[in-house]
């Protein structure tokens, strides 16, 4: 009896050695609850309808035609957009948006082909949040050159190691992937995966060129290629550091530049971010990107959907 207490008391002590050495923190409005909802006036010449946005944001209705700027605090920007070109005004709606779960919402990320008459425009697009913000009103160029109206991530200076998450989704092994690149929907097949992506990034500025280049810090990549009918709670996608192409579970697409990310330098003007290699620096900016698709820009699978709720960072106690 006494030698069983003895290993019971052990195990509480080392439970609670545990608990003290690895912790959770809550990633701002990735509860998924808060959620601004804007109703945009399409303009006549369009059929003069009411597109409703939503944005992760502290709750908030907004029923003028105004750009989306993310409150202090708030990092998250989303592909639900407001657009104005040739005076001709419309939103981006149903990429995503919030779903009930529990007492809750999540966030529910969705494929969708849209089309504007004016022009004959039509835009393939992915249900995306993350890090950064769009640069409403989006124009023509976005249509054209679209990272160019997109900032692409948020200072910050932590180093969890690990994103965790609740998610589901509902992605076709049949369906075709869908273009718009050259406007009119085009099938290219293949296989569309939904995708989370962290880029801890360590920024610095030319101050001569304005120029903006970064060392990876640390880096966390998974694709969702099938469905996931149920709810997975508690999903842990590890943080690496450093230097990581050389480690066995290494994929292509988790390389330097993979990915055209715009930032705004310190003269106010949008340029691209060059990654110039790996690093153990402090980070001073992460991208983060959830998307129902990974096909790239105005490339998706029509309907793919990702559901996410309850983001948090995980740490763990240096030794």
């Amino acid at each position: 009896m006494r030698k069983t207490l003895i290993v019971l008391v052990l195990f509480a002590i080392g439970n609670g050695m545990w608990a003290q050495e690895r912790w959770t923190e809550p990633i701002p409005y990735g509860d998924m609850d808060q959620w601004q909802v804007r109703y945009i006036h399409e303009s006549k010449l369009l059929g003069g309808k009411v597109k409703t946005l939503y944005a992760l944001a502290p709750t908030d209705t907004i029923r003028e035609n105004q750009a989306y700027i993310p409150a202090e605090g708030n990092p998250w920007g989303c592909s639900a957009t407001y657009a104005r070109f040739m005076g001709i005004e419309t939103g981006m709606e149903a990429s995503v948006e919030p779903e009930r779960r529990g007492y809750g919402y999540c966030c529910k990320m969705q494929n969708v082909l849209t089309h504007v008459n004016i022009g004959d425009i039509y835009a393939m697009v992915s249900g995306t949040i993350y890090t950064g913000q769009a640069l409403e009103p989006l124009g023509i160029a976005a249509k054209s050159r679209p990272y160019t109206a997109t900032e692409f991530g948020v200072p910050f200076t932590k180093e969890p190691v690990a994103l965790m998450l609740d998610y589901k989704a509902n992605i076709s092994a049949e369906k075709p992937i869908i273009s718009t690149e050259k406007n009119k929907p085009d099938t290219i097949g293949g296989h569309d995966c939904a995708v989370i992506y962290i880029y801890l990034q360590h920024r610095w500025e030319d101050k001569e060129t304005g120029k903006i280049y970064a060392r990876r810090v640390g880096t966390a990549y998974e694709r969702i290629c099938e469905t996931i009918p149920e709810w997975i709670n508690n999903h842990e996608i590890p943080i690496r550091y450093g230097f990581i192409k050389e480690s066995e579970d290494f994929q292509a697409y988790e390389d330097l530049n993979q990915v055209d990310m715009m930032a705004r330098n310190s003269r106010g003007k949008m340029v691209r971010i060059e990654e110039v290699g790996w690093s153990l620096d402090n980070p001073t900016h992460i991208v983060m990107y959830i998307s129902s698709s990974n096909a790239g820009v105005f490339r998706a699978c029509e309907g793919n959907t990702l559901w996410v709720d309850n983001l948090r960072f995980v740490y763990e106690k240096e030794e």
